[in-house]
């Protein structure tokens, strides 16, 4: 059971801690289009090449789409390179919306992603209720627009000093061990998210007293 007796703040993830996601699925859409190399530069959570570049803000929309096509080997429209990029990105349950809800009557809850802007106008509607994903956190801090992205510490360092919060006072939650481990170079306290070990196993007891997991 997780003990959050000293945390006064909550750093989440989005992709594989929030929302469900499948970088596969990105790269069997662009294998389609005929993007060959597109394993090298597709990982879970850390991407290479122009991927990255696009994630960390030093490429526009139209720049990355651009690239895109010059890399593939077919004729594929703007549309086409935009919807297999999203391919990745799945459902919010709405259970976790619940919990990050729950947890806001108690905590500075905050997200921290590795993110760009396409996929944030696929996601920002993917809470239920929520007109914007960043109403439902009282701060959220994208990758592109800090100019630098996880697991590089300066990202963390970028959050600390705009949001004032203490590392050793706030637990962060990444599904990327990478990540989790500059996390607690810093000082912060961390879990690390998998499939077995989701948001609905850490907060149980702090969301509903009687499902509590010894």
């Amino acid at each position: 059971m997780m003990d959050l007796s000293t945390i006064d703040t909550l750093l989440f993830d989005l992709g594989g801690v929030v929302i469900n996601i499948a970088p596969q699925k990105t790269i069997e859409a662009f294998r389609k289009l005929g993007l060959t190399n597109i394993q090298d530069q597709i990982t879970h959570g850390h991407h290479n090449g122009l991927f990255k570049a696009f994630e960390q803000g030093s490429i526009s929309e139209k720049e990355f789409v651009s690239e895109i096509k010059k890399e593939i080997s077919k004729e594929a429209t703007e549309q086409e390179i935009i919807e297999a990029w999203n391919a990745m990105l799945l459902d919010m349950p709405i259970q976790r919306v619940q919990i990050i809800e729950k947890l806001k009557e108690k905590y500075n809850v905050y997200l921290l992603s590795n993110t760009n802007s396409i996929h944030r106008t696929c996601f920002d509607t993917a809470a239920k209720d929520y007109p914007s994903l960043s109403q439902l956190f009282q701060q959220v801090y994208y990758s592109y627009e800090l100019k630098v992205s996880k697991p590089d510490a300066r990202a963390f360092e970028k959050v600390i000093e705009a949001s004032g919060l203490t590392p050793a006072t706030t637990l962060f939650l990444d599904d990327s061990l990478q990540n989790i481990e500059t996390a607690k170079a810093l000082g912060f306290q961390t879990v690390l998210i998998s499939g077995e070990f989701g948001m609905e196993q850490v907060f149980k007891m702090e969301v509903d007293p009687k499902m509590a997991i010894e």
